[in-house]
């Protein structure tokens, strides 16, 4: 919005000395004022609703940019922000087909047909440019060498071997975001020289996923379909990338220093669950010592009280706490044994509340991950890729290697539909099994975009059992602690459905639907 250069015409409107001109505009004795204001926004809400929907182009983006945002009502400003969104994915398709011409080397000459085509190696446009190329490009946008050879790699992937993507791209029906995580996740198998029909089978997928997903849920589901085309290159990759494992330590500014660990999914997401588990052992201990000091003190005849420490433990975030925990899960030993040095010395009696609590809530959570693999791999009949809770696709190879250990709940699958073969069950109270069948279903929290992994979501009434809602699959659901306390208090509603599905309503009025996310994916 331009604004006018002498503001003394704004001022006398808002601001007037004996305030009349503001009263006569902002509550008129007739009110027509205000219904032609709310006439105009509304219809402005509606040009910008029909807008939304509109192919992007050129003329749309300069009405959508000539409108004043500052007019519309809140409903109008996120589908303009949408509209808007979807323009950028055009104009980045745009980027990336000049950028894909410049890499051709060819000056001045029309662009080959890009739609069609690998040529007879498959792989040629994966490699090495001339300098000249990346250096021009690199110095025409002032970004780096890399940077610049990062484009021309993306736009070569868009453009010429995933048609689908770069049209979805073109019509704005595909994010900028979800196109690149696209062309990074099928780089390796359209370099391996795959099949034309492979790779059109996981552009389908790709745009099927992207509709209702986040750019990493994408991803996720990416690996899981190349997984599934080609298991035996997923094989060889985690045979080759389980060499690279390692902690690397390296100091940071202000004192401080970061620990990084390459580890293997499985191996990676016990150690988060351990140190989960200790720090809510952690947790349990410093309540109790609090609990036991105040009544230490209290008997002593003492005043004090352990408010404040109390009150310095809850100022910690969740991340710093974590960083707490790790670092006393590998200095001190009394926490192998959840008994740290510096215990408030009290009772037997309170001591043993201490264990005890301690020791119901070990139970309550006991060191169990998801790998959710079908019946013949495990057997040893198949090589199918399996997938383990909160990362996505893992080799045969590795499920098989889990299947010994009991920290692993395997759910069993059929190799045909998909179908879970050994847990199914409905209670008042959800038993472990379904516990763990939602855990495994749902994935992450089921609020649109979110990924907080299931281990660290609550179980969810959809329906309120308060409200007659059941504990039952179509009913429960996960959801993290934020958009649990957004649709108990925040005026977000779901309606839940027996396969998973979902569909958000928000304060707003607008519906957001979340896909079921089977429990094990065929090809």
């Amino acid at each position: 919005m331009n604004l006018p250069v002498d503001y003394s015409v704004d001022r006398s409107i808002e601001s007037p000395v004996d305030g009349s001109v503001d009263r006569s505009i902002e509550s008129p004795v007739d009110g027509s004022v205000d219904r032609s204001i709310n006439r105009s926004k509304n219809l402005l809400d509606q040009r910008v609703s029909e807008l939304k929907s509109a192919r992007p182009s050129g003329v749309t983006l300069l009405e959508l940019t000539s409108l004043s945002r500052y007019e519309l009502t809140p409903d109008g400003r996120v589908d303009l922000l949408a509209a808007l969104e979807r323009h950028a994915s055009w104009l980045n398709s745009q980027i990336h087909e000049v950028t894909y011409l410049i890499s051709l080397d060819q000056p001045g000459s029309q662009a080959p047909e890009p739609f069609h085509g690998y040529g007879a190696d498959g792989a040629a446009m994966s490699s090495e440019l001339n300098d000249q190329e990346r250096e021009e490009i690199a110095a025409a946008l002032r970004i780096s060498p890399n940077s610049a050879q990062h484009r021309i790699n993306t736009a070569t992937l868009l453009v010429h071997h995933l048609p689908e993507i770069s049209r979805a791209l073109a019509d704005g029906s595909l994010s900028t975001a979800h196109a690149n995580v696209i062309a990074r996740e099928a780089a390796p198998l359209i370099y391996g020289g795959a099949d034309k029909s492979i790779v059109s089978k996981i552009e389908a997928k790709a745009l099927a996923t992207a509709e209702f997903s986040t750019p990493n849920q994408v991803a996720v589901a990416l690996r899981k379909a190349i997984a599934q085309v080609a298991p035996q290159e997923l094989e060889e990759r985690f045979a080759s990338a389980r060499e690279e494992r390692r902690v690397i330590y390296y100091p940071e500014r202000d004192g401080m220093a970061t620990i990084s660990a390459l580890l293997t999914a499985p191996d990676a997401r016990l150690v988060m669950r351990s140190l989960e588990e200790k720090l809510r052992a952690l947790s349990a201990h410093s309540a109790a010592n609090h609990s036991a000091a105040a009544s230490a003190t209290t008997s002593a005849g003492a005043t004090t009280s352990s408010s404040t420490t109390t009150a310095a433990a809850a100022a910690t975030t969740a991340d710093q706490r974590r960083a707490d925990a790790f670092v006393q899960f590998f200095t001190e030993r009394e926490v192998n044994n959840q008994l740290p040095s510096r215990e408030v010395h009290c009772s037997a009696q309170q001591e043993g509340e201490i264990k005890e609590k301690i020791s119901k809530q070990d139970r309550s959570s006991a060191m169990t991950i998801n790998v959710i693999v079908d019946l013949p791999t495990l057997l040893g009949l198949a090589d199918n890729p399996a997938e383990l809770s909160g990362y996505g696709a893992i080799p045969a190879s590795l499920a098989r290697e889990l299947a010994t250990s009991h920290l692993w709940r395997r759910f069993i699958t059929d190799p045909i539909t998909g179908e879970l073969l050994d847990v199914g069950r409905e209670k008042y109270v959800p038993p472990q099994g379904l516990v763990d069948f939602i855990k495994a279903r749902d994935k992450t929290c089921r609020f649109p975009g979110c990924q907080r992994a299931a281990d660290f979501s609550d179980i969810d009434h959809a329906i309120p059992w308060e409200e007659g809602g059941t504990t039952s699959l179509a009913n429960l659901g996960l959801l993290c602690r934020r958009h649990h306390r957004l649709k108990t208090h925040g005026g977000w509603k779901i309606s839940s459905n027996p396969d998973g599905s979902c569909t958000w309503i928000s304060p707003y009025g607008k519906e957001y639907f979340v896909p079921a996310r089977p429990v094990h994916e065929v090809a």
